[in-house]
């Protein structure tokens, strides 16, 4: 299964931000997956990046939360993105769980069956705070027929205690995954 030759880069809100407004890391942006609740913002820079993709997800792990098609349109844009280069940026409010998750997925559709566990590997190297979204990987496991191996790599992410500036602003923790 070929592997695009794209970057994934998981971002907060605020970091997204930065990441639009600068002309030089815009430019890298091929694509940008914003992930939102009805009442967030839009980071600074939304509207700098051409090809983009809003999903109006709550972060919560219930009927509430992502659904069905929030995910098909995850697996769809991997899907068209297989044959680019750049970055993928995708952020929601904090960084930490329904856009990592939207990561995983992509990811997983990149790699292929049996490779779940990569792909979360791939994920966690660039954002070692991750803890993705159960209700969206779940949802995209069935949709991609993995049958638990998707749902499986989230237990095998090692416990990444937050230290210093982190811990202080909530990054990493329970409360913080909570938020998204």
């Amino acid at each position: 299964m070929h592997v695009p030759e794209l970057t994934i880069e998981v971002a907060s809100r605020p970091e997204a931000g930065a990441i639009l407004s600068s002309p030089q890391r815009c430019a890298e942006v091929t694509c940008l997956v914003s992930i939102g609740d009805s009442h967030d913002e839009l980071p600074a820079g939304f509207d700098d990046v051409p090809r983009k993709l809003r999903l109006l997800i709550a972060d919560v792990v219930t009927e509430f939360g992502a659904t069905e098609e929030d995910i098909r349109r995850i697996i769809r844009l991997a899907e068209h993105l297989r044959a680019d280069t750049g970055t993928v940026l995708i952020h929601c409010e904090a960084g930490v769980s329904r856009s990592s998750a939207a990561a995983l997925i992509m990811y997983a559709c990149w790699l292929g069956p049996g490779r779940e566990s990569e792909a979360m590997g791939r994920v966690l190297s660039q954002r070692p705070v991750a803890i993705p979204n159960r209700r969206m990987v779940e949802l995209a496991d069935r949709l991609l027929d993995r049958g638990g191996r998707l749902v499986e790599a989230l237990s095998n992410k090692p416990l990444q205690l937050p230290s210093g500036a982190d811990a202080a602003n909530g990054i990493g923790t329970t409360e913080s995954a909570a938020r998204g």
